[in-house]
């Protein structure tokens, strides 16, 4: 009677398991090795879609809800592929409940220090203007040869942007009443008029929020920059970049041309090649030349919605 395995058996059980456990191993492995690229690829596709998506919409709004000649694109002819859009980001405009008030050099106010300070009495600031965003507004100022200290003095009506400096939801100021205040600087007024209330904006005057918004490719990530905020990485992943603008006549160009109507731009055509994170080695032996990486190519064709109203450089 037998009451075991032989030493033969037993060794062939080993390399039969071995065998099996090996193949489920190498099974196991393959489909992690797919499951991970698969993930990769996916996530690559939500970054291209992405990036595209909002630049062609922030293209497309270059200038939106801003008055003509207000807006349009700053294009980077050199150095990595970048481009500037200035726009309406939210909308957001108002008018002036009030008359304005300039104070060259420094005011303090409510335990603020301001210096060069245009108060702006609004309506409303709460999802109108940011506080690291810009406004345009027209401003009465004088001639240049008009004589320091003189008041009241501003004659000209004057369409210019202007830094927020501080947003106030519920402010009172002598003579403004009480209610929304939009702090701007005006230290471009104070170096022509260095004299209290040198400037102004009447009361009804259109108030409009500005924003900057800057996409440049550096290595393999796209940055933006929005306002006076710092920049900051967008989207990774971006094998290359590409943008390229229409002329009214027809012709494309990399940068903007000088032909009548110089520097407009009717369309912009973004090209945005993203790339997987990680290389694939088993990709890059059977391919070479994908150096190992997935790719997905977007381009869009943008039509410019104020083109004719733009102002380019």
């Amino acid at each position: 009677m037998r009451r075991g395995f032989s030493l033969v058996e037993i060794l062939v059980a080993l390399v039969i398991m071995v065998m099996v456990s090996s193949g489920v191993m190498l099974v196991f492995q393959y489909q992690n090795k797919n499951m991970l690229t698969q993930r990769e690829i996916a996530e690559m596709n939500l970054m291209a879609k992405g990036i595209s998506e909002e630049m062609s919409r922030t293209l497309r709004m270059a200038g939106g809800v801003l008055p003509p000649g207000v807006g349009g694109l700053e294009v980077h002819a050199s150095g990595p592929e970048r481009v500037t859009v200035v726009l309406n980001r939210r909308g957001g405009v108002d008018t002036t409940r009030a008359d304005s008030r300039f104070y060259a050099g420094t005011l303090i106010w409510s335990g603020n220090s301001y210096k060069n300070a245009l108060l702006l009495p609004v309506r409303h600031v709460k999802g109108v203007f940011t506080d690291s965003g810009y406004v345009v507004t027209t401003v009465r100022v004088p001639p240049l040869s008009y004589p320091a200290g003189t008041f009241p003095a501003p004659v000209k009506d004057t369409m210019i942007v202007l830094p927020v400096m501080q947003l106030l939801e519920n402010a009172s100021f002598p003579g403004m009443g009480t209610g929304a205040m939009v702090v701007v600087d005006g230290s471009w007024f104070a170096e022509r008029w260095p004299w209290l209330h040198a400037v102004a904006t009447s009361a009804n005057t259109f108030v409009y929020a500005l924003d900057s918004v800057e996409y440049w490719h550096v290595a393999d990530t796209v940055f933006r920059k929005i306002n006076r905020n710092d920049s900051a990485a967008y989207a990774v992943g971006i094998d290359s970049m590409r943008l390229r603008y229409m002329h009214p006549g027809g012709a494309w160009s990399d940068s903007l041309l000088a032909t009548d109507p110089a520097n407009q731009v009717q369309k912009v055509q973004a090209r945005v090649v993203v790339r997987t994170r990680h290389k694939d080695r088993s990709l890059e032996t059977s391919n070479p030349s994908t150096r190992g990486y997935h790719f997905q190519t977007i381009e869009t064709e943008v039509a410019l919605r104020n083109a004719s109203t733009l102002v380019n450089k």
